[in-house]
């Protein structure tokens, strides 16, 4: 009796045993090779995958671009998307110089108003010794007062304008404050071009440099890279 293989589910003859080797069940696909989906598989087959190519993408989904490794969203050189942007040199410089003013003019503004509290309670005393000279002491302390406030007013403004200037929510305070330095640092300097003594020369200098530095200040904040900054800096505070 010729021997056969058997298929699954059928007894094997009596005295009879399968050959070494041989398999009751079907034999697997080979690897890479793909189930057929039009025959029922048999009892005991595993169906093969056949993975991707190593270093394959996946496709991206609809209207999205694949990223390329090391790309970034914004591209080389441009700023993240809602990202501020970079603060220009200029601004930086104004900024500075609004600072120094500051000092400065706090200064100014501590010494008159001392100066004017020092002359209205001497004035009383001035007019006892001397009538008349009361008022003129009064008519000082008045003075001192006025300026010293107008000076703090000053100050406060160049120091609040330079911490909105660097932050970059507006540039017009330091403008403004810097106008006003522009026409109190002018009037100084163009009033000491008459003296031609040496005490006279180093005014002028001191007068020049302090006028340069407030043309500066108007000039650096009104440039187009300034403008840039604050107009981002607006369109950002928008959103």
């Amino acid at each position: 009796m010729t021997e056969q293989n058997n298929p699954y589910g059928q007894p094997q003859p009596s005295g009879q045993q399968p050959s070494y080797g041989q398999q009751p069940y079907a034999q697997p696909p080979s690897y890479g090779q793909q189930p057929s989906y039009d025959q029922p598989q048999q009892y005991g087959q595993q169906p093969s995958y056949s993975p991707a190519p190593y270093g394959s993408q996946q496709p991206a989904p609809y209207g999205q671009q694949p990223q390329q490794y090391g790309q970034q969203p914004g591209g080389y050189g441009q700023p993240m998307p809602g990202s501020r942007p970079a603060r220009p040199g200029g601004v930086v410089t104004a900024a500075v110089f609004g600072f120094i003013w500051g000092a400065l003019g706090a200064l100014v503004t501590i010494l008159l108003i001392f100066a004017g509290a020092v002359a209205g309670g001497a004035a009383g005393n001035a007019e006892d010794s001397i009538p008349g000279l009361g008022s003129v002491f009064g008519a000082f302390a008045g003075i001192a007062i006025v300026i010293g406030i107008l000076a703090l007013v000053w100050t406060v403004l160049m120091i609040w304008g330079s911490v909105w200037a660097l932050t970059g929510r507006s540039r017009v305070l330091l403008i403004v404050g810097g106008s006003i330095a522009i026409a109190s640092t002018g009037f100084s300097f163009f009033g000491s071009l008459g003296n031609t003594d040496q005490n006279g020369a180093g005014s002028v200098v001191l007068s020049l440099l302090f006028f340069i530095i407030s043309i500066l200040i108007v000039v650096l904040l009104s440039n187009k890279a300034a403008a840039a900054f604050f107009a981002a800096n607006r369109a950002l505070r928008g959103r």
